[in-house]
Parts: structure tokens; sequence; C-alpha cells
């Protein structure tokens, strides 16, 4: 077997969004690591902020909308269970791992972390998963088609990784197992402790003791994924306009197993006309990189408020977006949710960049006739012929109301609520 190289790093000295990239700048691990070469990192994150206990992270594997899997082994004998599930085995129990997709929609810990990573497109970033584990436990060795930062919560785990040209999985197994493995690295990690791995390194974890670790993995759209969502828009963009083949001379014919050339050259214009729709493929690339994960659930307010309502305990709380919505945006449209908003404006940027616009950002946006209308502060007579001013800002409040329309039926359906949690 080939021996591996025991790594270690100083402690990290850049620190961005809580995140301590070192010995390195943000700018050079992109430069230098990205998609390049892994980069073990101490104390990446306070131990504190992932410290959620294990058995409070085990008991979300019983809830219907967490994507969970009971992993275990026994010499080499792996099976897999798909949750909820009504009871786990005991973290005494060695050699068993339960895995908790999309942490980051239901937990605040792991949503603060995902946030944490805002330096990073938010189209890329699919999700946190967590991985409870007890001693012994793990998923084998096996590769990613995507960056992942493994950050350690709980407990020690040791990982071993390497780059392989052989990416041979075995056969008859519950997982994607590889059939041989060759690490070149190894470290254990510790509270806090991250590794980064760039896509298809082979690696494997193994826990010392009971412990969790989470893993922030990035969204790597395959070219074939997107193409069958943008087929489908397609087909739905002619729905209305939907003409058929016609012959214009159809002769008598002795190989009638033959394509007709006619036929041919018609479906073949069909299919090459959307290469010319660039406002088609815009919208459908949009629509695309803003869909929600297949399990997010969104819920409406339980109680109801009205736009006065909403607007100003808006200014008083400022607005949040939930943590599965996904909102990203161009130089011509926005997208939440696989909707399109509305046009891009500093607002919505703010929102998308951000996800979340405090109450002061929120204030200095909307037009002082309609902060006052709807905060019941005492409004200027409005005087369009004499007051340029207030003229200015009656245009304003006409161009911002359809945004307010927006943000509001988007709160209505709980894919936006307030900043401030506790007034949600």
């Amino acid at each position: 077997m080939t021996s591996t190289k025991k790594v270690t790093y100083r402690r990290p000295k850049n620190n961005v969004g809580g995140l301590n990239f070192g010995p390195t700048s943000v700018a050079e691990f992109l430069a230098q690591f990205w998609q390049q070469k892994p980069l073990l990192l101490r104390r990446f994150v306070d131990p504190g902020s992932v410290n959620t206990g294990l058995e409070s992270l085990l008991s979300f594997a019983q809830q219907d909308d967490i994507s969970s899997r009971l992993i275990r082994v026994r010499k080499q004998d792996w099976s897999m269970q798909e949750g909820p599930f009504d009871a786990l085995p005991s973290l005494r129990t060695k050699q068993w791992t339960i895995l908790l997709q999309g942490m980051d929609r239901s937990l605040d810990q792991a949503y603060a972390l995902r946030l944490a990573f805002g330096f990073l497109p938010h189209a890329r970033i699919d999700d946190v998963m967590i991985s409870v584990a007890s001693a012994g436990g793990g998923v084998g060795a096996h590769l990613d088609e995507y960056d992942v930062f493994l950050v350690q919560g709980h407990g020690q785990r040791r990982w071993r990784w390497g780059y392989q040209s052989d990416h041979r999985f075995q056969t008859n197994k519950p997982l994607k197992l590889l059939e041989r493995f060759e690490p070149q690295f190894e470290a254990v990690l510790e509270p806090g402790d991250c590794l980064y791995l760039p896509p298809r390194w082979a690696h494997e974890g193994v826990a010392l003791s009971p412990c969790s670790t989470w893993s922030v993995g990035f969204r790597a759209p395959s070219r074939q994924e997107f193409l069958q969502y943008f087929l489908l828009e397609a087909a739905e963009s002619v729905s209305g306009a939907n003409p058929r083949y016609q012959d214009m001379r159809l002769a008598k014919t002795k190989q009638a197993g033959r394509i007709p050339i006619a036929l041919a050259e018609q479906l073949k214009q069909w299919a090459m006309s959307f290469r010319s729709e660039q406002p088609l493929v815009e919208q459908a690339l949009g629509r695309f990189l803003s869909e929600p994960a297949a399990n997010a659930w969104f819920e409406s307010p339980a109680k109801s408020l009205s736009k006065r309502q909403w607007l100003s305990k808006a200014l008083a709380f400022g607005l949040a977006l939930h943590p599965a919505s996904r909102m990203v945006y161009d130089n011509k449209s926005v997208w939440l949710n696989g909707e399109i908003l509305a046009r891009p404006c500093p607002l919505l940027r703010q929102l998308a960049d951000q996800r979340y616009i405090h109450a002061n950002q929120l204030k200095k946006s909307l037009p002082e006739n309609m902060t006052n209308a709807l905060s019941n502060a005492p409004t200027k007579h409005f005087d369009p012929v004499t007051k340029r001013q207030d003229a200015r800002e009656c245009k304003k409040t006409v161009e911002f109301q359809p945004l307010f329309d927006s943000l509001f039926g988007c709160y209505q359906q709980g894919s936006i609520r307030f900043w401030s949690e506790k007034h949600s």
C-alpha cells in the first residue's frame, strides 16, 4: 500500500467572514488551490460555531423534510438505508454514519457557515451536509464531482486523500466506493479544522471517536443536466404557437423506410432555431440556477399582514431570504426560486448578494413619500408643478411600486421573511 504523508499547517492568519484562510489570503487560495489542489486549514472556523450536539443532530434524521441516509460497515460489507428513522443505533455502537443533507435550510449554525462563503458566487454553492458518525464510522473511499470544504464539528476524524487516475468503482455496493484507493496524504482533524478538496480527489474519512463533519458542497452542473432543463424550457416556449410539419409536394417512393429529406430539414431547422434564441437561453439559465432544492419547503407566514403592516415591519427589522431560497441576477433580470422577480436594482442586488437587507438599507432605498405614507409619518404636500423634488419622489414611488408588490408577494409565499427571526 502507498505510504501517506502526515500534513500539518500553521494556524491561518487571514480571516474572511469568520473563516480563517491561511497561511494564504483568500485571493491566493482561489488562484493557487481552488479546483487545483487540496488545502488543510487548522482552526478554519471557531469550534463553537459548529458545536451542535450530536444527539441534537441525530434528531433531524426523524424529520420528513430532511434527506437522511444511514450507512453501516462490517468487514467491508456496506449497507445503506434512507430515512426518516424512528430510531438510530447508539453512538457507543461502532462503524455507522448518518448523513443529513441540506442542513443549512434547517439549522441556524449550518446556515451561518454557508453565509460565511459569501466571497464565492451563491449560484455555485449547493448545501451544507452534516455527517454524524460513531467511532470507526465513514462512507468509504470515494470521490466527488464538486469542490467541498470538510469542516470538523465534534470529535476527531482521520482523513486520507490523494489524486489518482483509477476511478473505477466497486460493483454490487450501495455506495460509489473506489475499487482501488491510493492515498498520498493523511491528517487528523480536530474541532474547527477543515480540509478543502477539489473535484475528483479520492478521499476517505474515518471517525476516531463519535464526531460530526460539516461539509460545504459546491454545485457543478453537468452539460446534460442543463441541456435537459433548457430543452424543457424551449418546449414550453413554443406551446402557444406550435406548427406541424406539412408536405409541400409528396412523391411516390420505392424506399418507404428512408427519412424524407424535406421532413429531416424541417426538424433540423426547428432544433437549430434555438441557437439564436439568446433571451430564451438566458431565461432558462436564470431559472435553472435559482431553482430551490427538490425537497425545499416554503410556508406562508402564520399571521397575515397587509402591505402597510408588512412594510412597517420591514422598515423596522429588515428583510432576509429564507434559507432555502436561491436568488441570482445578471444585467437584465433577477430570479428568485426559479421565477423572474424583476429587473436588477441596487436593492435587489443587495438582497441577492448579502441574502438580507438591513432596515437602514431598506429605508434608504424607498421613496420618501412611500416611507412616510406607509409608516404613518407626516407627508409633505405634493405639487408636481411647483415642487420638482416632490415630483421626482412621485416618479420614484411609481417606479418602486411593482418591486414593492413583488417583495410583498414573496413574503406571502414564504421565500422572503423579516431579518429578525423573532418578528417573522
